[in-house]
């Protein structure tokens, strides 16, 4: 992985991780907010948002677990763009600034269905927190339609900042 000005390690990369799932099962268990809109905020509403992530974490989750059970490159041959080695470095994902891809845009999932995902991936990242060498020497790369290629650890390092964005973003229209 490339050193980032005031990057976090792959563990606690997961952690922020762990956490932000943690924070969106309890927000998809009070579904008398999952409805709560603040269209001066965001076009979504709060499950759209948990949609939204739930979608994103468990594409990228599965690849990291996938890209693990494949043969190591011996050498990294893609790099994330000049805006995803900023986006990293920054530690912060700015507001309105790109469109979500197709396949993380919510489309009304149920409730029950927002907790299930999130219980899912709460344990896929438990498992993944054995296997941070791995993750920090895992060289291969899965393209952001944005930013250019991720390595595992960097894939984690946009997921923690991801679930930081989305928390505000949250957070703000429940106290609109």
């Amino acid at each position: 992985m490339r050193d980032f000005p005031n990057s976090y390690t792959t563990q606690d990369s997961l952690a922020g991780i762990r956490d932000g799932i943690d924070r969106c099962l309890a927000g998809a268990r009070d579904e008398a907010r999952l409805h709560i809109s603040a269209p001066d905020v965001s076009a979504w509403n709060v499950r759209d948002h948990l949609e939204h992530l739930l979608l994103s974490d468990r594409k990228v989750l599965d690849w990291v677990t996938d890209a693990l059970a494949h043969r190591n490159p011996e050498t990294r041959e893609d790099f994330p763009r000049e805006i995803g080695v900023s986006l990293l470095a920054r530690g912060s994902i700015p507001r309105g600034r790109g469109p979500a891809p197709e396949f993380t845009l919510p489309a009304g999932m149920e409730p029950a269905d927002l907790r299930n995902g999130f219980e899912e991936l709460g344990t896929q990242a438990t498992g993944l927190a054995s296997r941070v060498l791995e993750l920090d020497a895992c060289l291969r790369t899965l393209p952001h339609p944005v930013l250019g290629p991720f390595t595992p650890p960097e894939w984690l390092r946009f997921l923690r900042l991801h679930h930081r964005h989305h928390d505000a973003i949250i957070r703000d229209i429940l106290e609109a």
